[in-house]
């Protein structure tokens, strides 16, 4: 089964409109896709049921807290919403601490370098929920797999480790995209690292696949 993207949800108050879009920014990649009212409502649709569709459809809720955020007239409502339908909710503090729904959540305080708050979404996502963990994985090694350069697999082969344990199709798929991927197979970074992964998981890798492997 094909894996799908995990969808994510940002509530902001319009003041921080180019803070959203900073963090959608550095947030979305090919398993990520980050909603945005401002970025991703087209004029002429019926917005605030757009809003709700993404809100009951998402799997993380991330409101960026803020004086600016209370006084909006939607973002409680959003909050609200996100709540009773029990998505995974992670506030990010920018000026004020979670209240209402969400005053029992830890916030994650905004780092003046976003990229590094987003790197703490992620992982705050791998320990928070077992299935949405299991998710992101499968979209990364499906990322992983379509590597288009040498530079690109190296990267995410060193990402890869932080998705262990890996499942049986999980390493599967590593091993079969590493034998059809030249920018793979070809990456010193990244054969290093499927090398490794052979290894450790050589007990539950598809016979056929070992062979090709070796090949290498």
């Amino acid at each position: 089964m094909t894996a799908r993207t995990i969808r994510v949800f940002l509530s902001y108050s319009s003041e921080e409109k180019e803070l959203a879009g900073e963090i959608k920014d550095n947030l979305e990649a090919p398993w990520l896709e980050v909603f945005l009212a401002h970025e991703d409502i087209e004029p002429t649709e019926e917005w605030q049921e757009v809003i709700i569709e993404n809100l009951k459809n998402c799997d993380i809720f991330i409101p960026i807290v803020s004086k600016n955020f209370r006084k909006s007239r939607w973002t409680d409502q959003e909050t609200g919403i996100a709540f009773a339908h029990e998505k995974m909710i992670i506030p990010i503090s920018h000026d004020l601490v979670p209240y209402g729904f969400i005053g029992k959540f830890q916030a994650l305080k905004l780092s003046k370098k976003i990229p590094e708050s987003c790197d703490k979404i992620i992982e705050i996502i791998k320990m928070k929920d077992s299935k949405l963990k299991e998710l992101l994985a499968d979209c990364f090694v499906k990322s992983f797999v379509e590597s288009t350069s040498f530079i690109e697999s190296n990267e995410k082969a060193q990402l890869l480790e932080s998705y262990e344990p890996l499942t049986k199709d999980q390493i599967n798929k590593i091993i079969r995209g590493y034998v059809a991927n030249s920018q793979i197979n070809e990456a010193y970074g990244a054969k290093r690292v499927v090398k490794r992964l052979y290894r450790e998981y050589s007990e539950v890798i598809d016979p056929e696949l070992k062979e090709k492997f070796e090949e290498f």
